[in-house]
C-alpha cells in the first residue's frame, strides 16, 4: 500500500495501484464538517476517507440506509 518515506513520483500511483483522478463532491457545510472530523479521527484527507468508503475499507452499515434500498431500485 503506502511507501512511507518515498516521494511520490507524478504519473506513479502513491497508495493504490492506479491514479487517482479529480471528481467534484457537492456538499453542505455540516457534511464537510463531519467528513473532516472523521478524517481527522482516522488521521487522513478528506479524498483518503471517501477513497477508503469507496474500497469497502471503512464499511457502511446500509442496513439503516432505506432510502438508499430505493436509489438502488429506481436505477437498477
Amino acid at each position: 500500500m503506502s511507501k512511507k518515506g518515498h516521494k511520490n513520483t507524478k504519473g506513479q500511483p502513491e497508495m493504490w495501484d492506479e491514479l487517482k483522478g479529480r471528481y467534484t463532491l457537492t456538499v453542505t457545510p455540516t457534511g464537510i464538517k463531519g467528513i473532516d472530523a472523521i478524517a481527522e479521527r482516522l488521521g487522513v484527507s478528506r479524498s483518503e476517507l471517501v477513497e477508503r468508503i469507496g474500497r469497502g475499507i471503512i464499511p457502511l452499515k446500509l442496513d439503516d440506509l432505506q432510502e438508499f434500498d430505493l436509489v438502488e431500485r429506481k436505477s437498477a
